[in-house]
């Protein structure tokens, strides 16, 4: 029995129905974390290509918190939609001191990159989502 189960496992891996890959552990893509990137659909800005994101649409209740921002941009966040204005500042700074550039070919996503203004964002968004403040 335990000679047939050995074999069956050996044909799997052999017949590529099973990879060596699925069976390691910790195995992931090298991470990117050189730009922040954009989702103007659902107004998210991630480090990167990694999973640690912030909402922006969060900032529609804390306002007191936006003062960081609209210093390091030089502009208000203006309603009555705070998300798709900051979201437009973040893509095309008042100052040109940036420009964003596509990602991927849908028009949702774009990258911008870690400065010191877009490093002030990523720390506001960060306190007004901790609820810190």
């Amino acid at each position: 029995m335990r000679n047939a189960v050995l074999l069956l496992i050996a044909g799997l891996g052999l017949s590529g129905c099973m990879s060596m890959d699925s069976l390691s552990l910790g195995k992931s893509e090298p991470t990117e974390t050189d730009y922040y990137l954009i989702d103007t659909k659902f107004r998210f800005i991630c480090l990167g290509n990694t999973t640690q994101c912030r909402d922006m649409t969060k900032i529609v209740s804390s306002r007191s918190q936006l003062a960081p921002i609209e210093k390091a941009y030089g502009t208000p966040i203006k309603g009555p939609n705070y998300p798709v204005s900051l979201t437009r500042m973040l893509l095309n700074p008042a100052d040109g001191s940036y420009t964003s550039s596509p990602a991927g070919t849908t028009g949702r996503y774009f990258k911008i990159p870690v400065n010191d203004k877009t490093q002030i964002a990523w720390d506001a968004l960060g306190t007004i989502e901790s609820g810190l403040y």
